[in-house]
């Protein structure tokens, strides 16, 4: 998975062969990506993301 956004794997067929290593990434999500909508705990994991809560 390395750098990659949550936003840039999702195009890449990530979800079906790894979903499992996806839960723990949004599970407890802190913030949200201004350009996709997704969430994660991690705001490096998404594209522009913004903290909430």
């Amino acid at each position: 998975m390395g750098d990659k956004t949550l936003c840039k794997l999702s195009k890449k067929d990530f979800l079906k062969e790894h979903l499992s290593e996806y839960i723990k990434l949004v599970k407890n999500a802190t913030s949200v990506c201004k350009k996709c909508g997704r969430v994660a705990r991690d705001a490096k994991k998404l594209c522009k993301p913004e903290k909430f809560g």
